[in-house]
């Protein structure tokens, strides 16, 4: 159904590999951190983390850190009192606290800044912290489940990340292979999303053989991102007809003429 995280659509050696952990993982309340390249989902996978929990009642709070500038992230996650800093109007709850019993994601963790990341490892060992503007703790019971397309190892040596950090948020590492380590998936991933952008009660087109060809050899650096916005590009240009080379993005197309040219074996 068109319902299932296309992060998990698949059969291949490396997914089933992932799913089998996944499910082992969601049992613990250990803290995990999902990485891989950007575009594979990895907030699709802790969202299936969460729901498969003991916590999947209880609220799964995202929460993208490269969005906030370095002291509204603080404001953000922590919460804040009336007047803490310009612009706070009124006070603020924060997502820590919003996500009380359940899941927080901290999708971006590499980009915390250096004191919200003191303020994280507080809340991970102690499980309390003080909202900006308040000394009073406020204790919370969530589970964090960090997400990073960085090399974070690369980040700890060039201190702009806490090597005790890393080691609180990394109990459990979780790995989200890219689309081309999994390309035996291709065809139900493909059919995941032909299904997922056709209207309700209209056929699923059919692939012809050209453009299943240039599927298959193109990189895709933008991964299952990458493919399901490929997928949506050629239903709209095919109109319900059958999907042909040209109805794909020209990055696609491109790739599969370039590898369909003679002399161009390397």
């Amino acid at each position: 159904a068109a319902s299932v995280d296309p992060a998990i659509v698949g059969t291949s050696p490396a997914i089933t590999r992932l799913m089998d952990l996944l499910s082992t993982v969601a049992a613990s309340d250990a803290p995990v951190l999902v990485t891989g390249e950007t575009g594979t989902g990895k907030e699709l996978i802790a969202r299936r983390l969460h729901a498969l929990s003991a916590r999947s009642a209880k609220p799964f709070i995202a929460v993208n850190c490269a969005a906030f500038p370095e002291t509204l992230l603080e404001a953000e996650l922590f919460g804040h009192e009336r007047g803490a800093f310009t612009g706070a109007a009124k006070k603020r709850e924060g997502r820590f606290r919003a996500a009380h019993g359940g899941t927080l994601m901290l999708d971006e963790v590499a980009e915390i800044p250096l004191p919200a990341q003191a303020k994280l490892l507080r809340v991970l060992q102690e499980g309390t912290f003080e909202p900006l503007g308040s000394d009073v703790p406020v204790r919370v019971d969530v589970r964090v489940v960090s997400a990073t397309h960085r090399d974070l190892k690369a980040r700890i040596a060039e201190r702009s990340f806490r090597e005790d950090l890393y080691y609180r948020i990394n109990g459990i590492n979780l790995h989200v292979p890219p689309l081309r380590d999994r390309s035996a998936d291709l065809p139900l991933l493909v059919n995941h999303f032909l299904m997922g952008f056709v209207r309700a009660g209209e056929r699923v087109p059919d692939v012809a053989i050209d453009a299943w060809r240039a599927l298959s050899v193109y990189p895709f650096p933008g991964n299952v991102r990458e493919l399901g916005h490929a997928i949506q590009h050629a239903v709209v240009l095919s109109r319900g007809g059958t999907i042909e080379l040209q109805h794909l993005p020209p990055d696609i197309q491109a790739v599969a003429t370039a590898a369909a040219a003679p002399g161009s074996a390397e």
